[in-house]
């Protein structure tokens, strides 16, 4: 059958042209990539394949700490702009991207996919949100955070609990995922955290002291009996409920937490400097508690 010979033979031309036309992007500008990039989309997977190999490619810029933005995949390099113009098809390549043992590979890819707004990413950035690199965790970390209306969502923030509680993890990933719940401000691991207050690493302890007073604006110490008191009294309340509590709180450091958390929360009020004493706190607090029962009259 001369047709089931010719497979191979159009598999294998169609890869060496996809190669070849990689080649040739790498070596362009970004006015000079479009016609390359059009021709690469006519591959589909044969170009993905071939691209997903040299990710990221030869930069445009290096991104630097004092960004004040991610960079688009058109300011990165040819194939991170080239990679973005597949749009959905390259999901699924991204997120193989984000397990690469390179972290540049990973950091990169993880940018990219601040182009898109999909579901499907959400458990490729939960897992990069674990990443032993730094850069890796903070894109990831801020990605995710546009997710949290999706029921995926709340999936990766029962995984990051799993992983946190989980003492067969490795240690520095069960920190890892601390940190990662208490970034993404997941109420929901209030009551975990306090039962970690007694984990036998000391690191985990300390991170979900943290988390706690980050959650809720309150600081029992690493004491579990006061926090287990305080959740059965108040854990069935709403974060911002806690939070209107701790601009009452007698340490400055608790006010002004609380004060900025509610602010990125509700907008509601500006939040307090750190000249303002308790008395301007209270008087907030008192705005806040009106505001709060006339917008939950239940």
């Amino acid at each position: 059958d001369r047709g089931s010979d010719s497979q191979p033979v159009l598999k294998e031309n169609l890869v060496e042209l996809a190669r070849t036309l990689v080649d040739e992007l790498v070596t362009l500008g970004p006015s000079e990539i479009a016609p390359v990039v059009r021709r690469l989309m006519a591959l589909g997977n044969f170009a993905l394949e071939e691209m997903a190999k040299s990710f990221p490619g030869p930069l445009w810029r290096q991104a630097l700490a004092t960004d004040s933005r991610l960079q688009r995949p058109d300011e990165i390099s040819a194939i991170a702009a080239a990679l973005a113009a597949f749009e959905g098809e390259a999901i699924p390549y991204l997120a193989r991207l984000m397990r690469h043992p390179a972290p540049k590979v990973r950091y990169y890819a993880a940018v990219i996919c601040a182009a898109y707004s999909s579901p499907r990413l959400i458990e490729p950035l939960m897992q990069a949100s674990l990443d032993e690199d730094r850069e890796c965790r903070r894109v990831a970390l801020h990605l995710l955070s546009a997710y949290q209306h999706e029921a995926l969502y709340r999936s990766a923030l029962g995984e990051l609990r799993r992983c946190a509680a989980e003492v067969a993890e490795p240690l520095p990933v069960r920190r890892r995922a601390v940190s990662a719940l208490t970034q993404l401000r997941d109420e929901a691991s209030a009551a975990l955290f306090v039962d970690l207050l007694a984990d036998s690493d000391r690191g985990i302890a300390t991170a979900c002291r943290v988390g706690l007073r980050v959650l809720t604006a309150h600081d029992f110490g690493f004491s579990r009996d006061p926090w287990l008191r305080w959740l059965s009294e108040r854990g069935h309340e709403n974060r911002i409920q806690w939070l209107i509590e701790g601009l009452g709180d007698g340490r400055a450091n608790i006010r002004l937490l609380a004060s900025r958390e509610l602010w990125h929360l509700t907008r509601f009020l500006q939040p307090l400097s750190e000249t303002a004493d308790r008395d301007q706190f209270l008087t907030i607090q008192a705005s806040y508690q009106r505001w709060w029962a006339k917008n939950h009259p239940d």
